[in-house]
């Protein structure tokens, strides 16, 4: 099934929709979300059940800032902006592990809806003798894309990379 991964989660971001427009000193920041169908990472045991649960949440750790300066020469101007990556985890009272490791995936698109970067990590989340943890990486995203305009139009999506059985379930769990 995580030979599926890629494909599922290539797929949700191709339509996803986020929210969140910010502005920086150099321009408009794109649009920057976590994709919810692929916002919770279920861990399973042999038997179907959950032995551990990750949520993903993020915060921009800098401004967006442009680059412009070889516009004329190639045509593509860039933008740049670092997200903090956070992803936070419970585990089953019964569930001994102690830690839990997350796949994630942190991509772009642009504005008529192509995957134009993709950035994949593994987090690491150590649990507490309580049974929850956290943690947390920067992740660089830099959009390139044509002409001296914004990059407003593209969007940041991040989300878990789960196989299709992982997504349905996460959509199950939201009620759709």
């Amino acid at each position: 099934m995580r030979i599926l991964a890629p494909i599922a989660t290539s797929l949700a971001l191709a339509l996803a929709a986020c929210g969140g427009v910010g502005t920086a000193a150099d321009g408009s920041c794109p649009r920057i979300g976590v994709l919810q169908d692929a916002a919770n990472f279920p861990l399973k045991d042999s038997a179907g059940n959950i032995r551990a649960l990750a949520r993903l949440s993020f915060s921009r750790a800098t401004p967006c800032t442009y680059n412009k300066s070889s516009t004329d020469q190639t045509g593509f101007s860039s933008m740049r902006t670092v997200l903090n990556v956070r992803a936070d985890a419970a585990r089953a009272e019964s569930a001994s592990m102690s830690s839990i490791e997350v796949p994630v995936i942190v991509a772009t698109v642009s504005a008529d809806g192509l995957l134009t970067g993709r950035h994949r990590l593994t987090m690491d989340v150590p649990f507490t003798t309580g049974g929850t943890g956290n943690a947390e990486e920067q992740v660089e995203v830099v959009i390139s894309y044509k002409g001296s305009g914004e990059a407003e139009q593209h969007r940041i999506v991040i989300a878990f990379d789960l196989d299709r059985d992982e997504v349905l379930l996460n959509r199950s769990r939201v009620g759709r």
